[in-house]
């Protein structure tokens, strides 16, 4: 017999006469339940911000998004990085609410609105401008 008859043979005394596989029952996983981690905090980034008052826009009273602006809501943004409606933390005080533009408002700046009159102006030049961190819901 040749090699290749008497290893097949074997083969299938293998097959034939080895007893069967065991399988053990399937257990059924056990669910896993994910606990609620705290939230995500949105990150801060660092702005420039300056202060406006009523008479720095164009006078009409009315935001670019058509609202009266109001002293500590009011900001001023730049819609292609902070969309207009959006509830933004400076500093972590706030929520103010973007509402306005203005033309130096590009980029990484925002304006907030003071107010109108003679102690608005003077707080708007008080505050000049300075860095802050903004954080945008």
């Amino acid at each position: 017999m040749s090699r290749l008859v008497v290893a097949f043979s074997i083969a299938l005394a293998l097959l034939l006469y080895s007893p069967g596989t065991a399988y053990a029952p399937l257990a059924e996983p056990e669910p896993v339940i994910e606990q609620p981690g705290p939230e995500p905090q949105p990150q801060t980034e660092t702005y420039i911000a300056t202060a406006y008052i009523l008479s720095d826009g164009n006078g009409d009273g009315v935001t670019a998004t058509g609202t009266v602006p109001s002293r500590g809501r009011t900001i001023a943004v730049d819609p292609r990085q902070i969309p207009y409606g959006s509830r933004v933390y400076i500093n972590g005080t706030g929520p103010y609410i973007a509402e306005d533009t203005g033309g130096a408002i590009r980029g990484k700046r925002l304006d907030i609105y003071f107010g109108d009159g003679a102690e608005a102006y003077r707080e708007a030049i008080e505050w000049g401008r300075r860095e802050v961190e903004v954080r945008v819901e």
